[in-house]
């Protein structure tokens, strides 16, 4: 059955099986609005969203993935800002191609991403489009921070550290686009990035109890660009070793630094903290989770990219919309 062939109606009763309902939510799915009975606290508002051909392509994913994604990023924003996500509202825009069965399986990959971190959909909307699909989402958390912490707390002096792995998901929309992933098991581990790039949410959790991060934002168009946007609103530069970059070392040998540098979408974190609190960051490391420091916060503007002592050209920065 397609998709135009549901009424609105019919479709939002579907939609409101995946409402997680509790003594907080006065009214969420199926009015005008929803009505929260909110805790006293700040909070934090974020939204984002996914286009196809821009942020995928059917071809390689499947509409859970999808719908799994729209979640992660909005949650990544949130959490980079210091808070704990709690709400969202989502807006998808359908067009003819999908199948009832196809935006069914989105919204069950909407609420597998809602349940991993205990969110609530409050509602949303439903659109009929007449061109490429298109899901966005708003999200609502609270601050569990002294001080949110954002891009532009970053401090003359600070460290500046990163978790996980640079590239993997650009490798594995890479192998994906080349076709080589059948042949390759081993590169699973990369397309799997691609498909499904969820923040490190415990990770992050490990870092919120030590008190020690000045700045932070995820990587989601690039190591060099988001770095370079972090300083900007800080009003600082970045000086980062190409060595202690966490480079994978299948795309060492495949000369792909460069795609590891700004092929974004890795949703990582990107931060900042004082020297002094180094053994906390480090206290965090030996329980098992992979962060790397990389450079330092320095005087003045932009990022200073060095290796083996020598100043490095960056020729690509990472992604951006609308660069005409």
């Amino acid at each position: 059955m397609g998709i135009m062939d549901i009424k609105e109606n019919h479709l939002i009763k579907l939609i409101k099986k995946y409402e997680k309902r509790s003594t907080d939510t006065i009214r969420g799915i199926g009015d005008d609005g929803a009505v929260v009975r909110l805790k006293e606290g700040k909070y934090v508002f974020a939204q984002d969203g996914i286009t196809e051909h821009v942020h995928f392509e059917f071809s390689f994913t499947k509409p859970y993935y999808v719908g799994k994604k729209a979640i992660y990023v909005n949650v990544s924003d949130i959490l980079s800002m210091g808070a704990l996500p709690l709400y969202f509202l989502v807006t998808v825009g359908i067009p003819e191609k999908l199948t009832s069965t196809e935006i069914m399986d989105l919204y069950r990959g909407i609420n597998a991403a809602a349940r991993e971190f205990h969110l609530k959909m409050l509602g949303g909307d439903t659109i009929a489009t007449y061109s490429d699909f298109f899901i966005d989402v708003s999200m609502i958390g609270i601050l569990k921070t002294d001080k949110y912490l954002g891009r532009d707390g970053a401090k003359e002096g600070d460290l500046i550290a990163l978790t996980g792995y640079l590239g993997e998901s650009a490798f594995g929309l890479k192998v994906l686009k080349d076709g080589i992933g059948r042949a390759k098991k081993t590169l699973n581990r990369y397309v799997k990035r691609y498909i499904n790039p969820r923040p490190p949410f415990e990770l992050w959790n490990e870092l919120m109890k030590t008190n020690a991060i000045n700045a932070m934002m995820d990587i989601s168009d690039g190591l060099i660009i988001d770095l370079e946007r972090m300083m900007n609103e800080s009003k600082k530069s970045a000086k980062i070793f190409m060595e202690r970059l966490p480079i994978p070392n299948i795309l060492k040998r495949l000369s792909l630094e460069e795609l590891a540098l700004s092929g974004g979408e890795d949703f990582q974190f990107l931060f900042t903290f004082p020297k002094e609190k180094l053994s906390a960051i480090e206290n965090v490391k030996r329980k098992g989770y992979v962060i790397s420091i990389i450079g330092e916060v320095k005087k003045g503007r932009g990022v200073k990219l060095y290796e083996n002592g020598k100043k490095k050209e960056i020729l690509k920065k990472g992604y951006e919309h609308f660069n005409v």
